[in-house]
């Protein structure tokens, strides 16, 4: 057993320049008694516990003797003051700390040589942990089966009340970006959902359009709304606009131009085209076609015009 089995993986830590008072509130909302202190690096180099922020007892006089201890007992603690002290002056420097690799053993003998009930836990530099000598004494006697030991791993090592709960407190600037990032992925991951369904609704329904036929009323329709059209003064109607996605090419030939535009058309449009060609071509009439939006810049919907007005020389 080593001491990444053992250590409080949360925990609360502070910088040399935090207020102390925000400290103290650390310290009474945590239930490991101590908060580390580090640079910006997160390296540790000090630490602070209640003991650090209490101020000296007056001593009673001596015709009065020692307090009773069950008059101690339960005796509230007087609210802390900072009183304008910095933390620097009052935490335990410099901090001692171990490897997250160190062997529980090796662990106890440098706590009871320092007179430690916490140390702090480090990776390389970086304090990842800490370590309470409770745990170490009960892992020393045995007293962390596997089972106990996974559900040591798994309880939450930080009691703060739930009205009172901050987790900036046990946070760090890179878990920030991290959950900055994450978002962003989860961002484009339902950007990249819906461009697919978004394909999967344009694909069936170019399916569905291919499919389709031009019925003799939708004929009639069209060339009766293009007889409006002329008596309102225009001089071309567009009579049918569909997905470029639906001419076999995907609306490249009438996006160049290509003579052969024609030959691209599928469903109602190529029905469409048919009927202009054996029926108002010799009458006069033109027909064109054009892809009249690009989203994303490339083609969307093509539109067929019919047209009557004379031709330009």
């Amino acid at each position: 057993m080593i001491a990444r089995d053992l250590m409080n993986s949360e925990f609360p830590y502070v910088t040399a320049d935090a207020d102390l008072d925000y400290v103290a509130k650390l310290l009474a909302d945590c239930g490991l008694g101590a908060v580390p202190v580090v640079d910006d690096d997160l390296s540790p180099i000090g630490i602070v516990t209640r003991s650090n922020l209490e101020q000296p007892r007056i001593q009673p006089l001596p015709d009065l003797g020692a307090i009773p201890a069950f008059l101690l007992r339960d005796r509230p603690k007087p609210i802390f003051h900072a009183n304008g002290r910095a933390l620097r002056e009052v935490m335990t420097s410099p901090a001692i700390s171990i490897s997250d690799v160190a062997k529980i053993p090796d662990i106890a003998r440098i706590m009871e040589s320092h007179s430690l009930k916490r140390i702090p836990v480090v990776e390389g530099h970086k304090i990842i942990g800490l370590l309470l000598r409770k745990e170490v004494t009960e892992a020393m006697k045995g007293g962390f089966p596997a089972m106990a030991l996974e559900a040591h791993r798994r309880r939450p090592l930080i009691s703060i009340s739930q009205q009172n709960s901050d987790r900036c407190a046990v946070a760090t600037a890179s878990e920030f970006r991290e959950l900055v990032a994450s978002h962003e992925r989860q961002l484009e991951l339902e950007r990249t959902e819906h461009r697919r369904m978004a394909t999967e609704l344009r694909d069936q329904r170019i399916r569905e359009l291919a499919c389709q036929r031009l019925t003799e009323a939708q004929w009639r329709s069209m060339l009766e709304q293009a007889r409006r059209s002329a008596a309102a003064g225009l001089t071309e109607h567009l009579l049918i606009r569909f997905p470029s996605q639906l001419c076999v090419d995907g609306g490249r030939a009438i996006n160049a131009p290509d003579l052969k535009w024609p030959t691209t058309l599928r469903g109602e449009p190529a029905d469409v085209y048919r009927r202009w060609r054996n029926e108002l071509h010799p009458r006069g009439f033109r027909i064109a076609a054009q892809i009249i939006d690009f989203p994303e810049g490339m083609p969307g919907d093509a539109a067929l015009f019919l047209m009557w007005s004379a031709a330009r020389n």
